[in-house]
């Protein structure tokens, strides 16, 4: 009998096959590792080039800029009503006319010019009867008629002085009353643009700064809203969103607030 021989031949060839599976597996795993690695990569760019880009396209800043300016008012409103009443209406029209002839004197000795008064045309109401119960009843008991004055001039001090001494009319026996002088400025509409450029200079100013400490400077106007007029008394801190425009006194501060959006970047 022969004997059982050894395949060497098989063996070898077993082994050339696991080795060639093996090369091919480290291959398959390098190549699988390489792709990780450089999806990787790219992907971390990407989000590094899109944060720069967020960063440029959302680093925005909101500021305020204000500025406050003192003026003198150039235009005086003053009104005053004069008024006669009587049971008659001869006697109630008789004791208006010499109550106007008096404002008239009066108004003239305080060195207002004729065009600058005008006479309102008489108003006239009547006074009923009341009965017991407190309703009216068709019989007259009095006629008040009036009428009024109105100042308007560029002399505000002359009608701030006036104002101050109408009581002396009063005093004589006149039935006056004077409202309160309204003051004026006619320059408002063409300082409003001049506060205004001003206030936008304060805003990026304003930007700045802050920007500066951060790091970062600002780039261009990405929006800019102006605020209303603020027209107060002087050293007023009052403010009203639909703007405030203060007629009682001649000094005013008038107050521009401008809100301007920047885009900020890295230098």
């Amino acid at each position: 009998m022969k004997g059982h021989q050894p395949d060497h031949g098989g063996r070898v060839m077993e082994y050339k096959v696991r080795l060639g599976l093996a090369a091919t597996a480290t291959i398959v795993a390098i190549a699988i590792v390489v792709s990780i690695v450089t999806s990787t990569v790219v992907a971390s760019r990407a989000y590094v080039a899109r944060g720069e880009q967020a960063f440029k396209s959302d680093q925005l800043i909101t500021v305020k800029g204000s500025t406050r300016k003192r003026i003198r008012s150039d235009q005086a409103v003053w009104q005053i009503n004069v008024r006669g009443e009587r049971k008659d209406l001869a006697e109630a029209f008789e004791a208006l006319e010499q109550g106007v002839t008096r404002v008239r004197k009066f108004l003239e000795d305080q060195g207002f010019k004729p065009h600058e008064l005008t006479l309102s045309a008489i108003g006239t109401t009547e006074h009923h009867v009341r009965d017991a119960k407190g309703n009216e009843t068709r019989d007259i008991s009095a006629y008040s008629l009036w009428r009024g004055f109105t100042v308007s001039t560029t002399d505000v001090d002359r009608v701030f002085r006036a104002a101050g001494e109408v009581t002396q009319l009063i005093k004589e026996g006149v039935h006056v009353m004077s409202c309160e002088p309204g003051y004026y400025y006619n320059g408002l509409a063409a300082l409003k643009v001049e506060l205004m450029s001003e206030a936008a200079r304060d805003a990026r100013a304003r930007a700045e700064n802050i920007a500066s400490a951060a790091g970062c400077k600002v780039a261009e106007v990405r929006s800019a809203h102006m605020g209303v007029l603020q027209v107060t008394q002087p050293l007023s801190t009052d403010v009203s969103d639909y703007g405030l425009f203060d007629t009682s006194t001649i000094d005013k501060d008038v107050q521009a607030v401008v809100t301007v959006c920047f885009r900020i970047e890295r230098p």
